[in-house]
């Protein structure tokens, strides 16, 4: 699974569509394969859940509770705020 992104938010990072990208966020950092998506809304990205699992002692690809803070939930329900993460996606070689 890739992170999906804007076609314009690509351009002005310098991403390509199945290259890798950094992606930050307050809690860490993971390289990602990206997917450049004209459904993607400039601004935003999208990384799969269900992903960052180990399949015979191989992690696959990155999960979003590893670049989620414990920290950042719902007051009510408890759940992590998975929606509303500021995250930069920089380019890798």
């Amino acid at each position: 699974m890739r992170v999906s992104v804007a076609d314009a938010d690509a351009a002005a990072a310098g991403l390509v569509d199945g290259g890798m990208a950094l992606l930050s966020t307050p809690r860490g950092s993971a390289q990602v394969a990206v997917e450049v998506s004209e459904m993607m809304q400039p601004g935003h990205v999208s990384l799969p859940n269900g992903m960052g699992l180990d399949e015979g002692g191989v992690r696959v690809g990155v999960a979003p509770n590893d670049l989620t803070s414990g920290a950042d939930r719902d007051w009510i329900a408890g759940t992590p705020w998975h929606k509303s993460v500021p995250a930069r996606l920089t380019a890798v070689g």
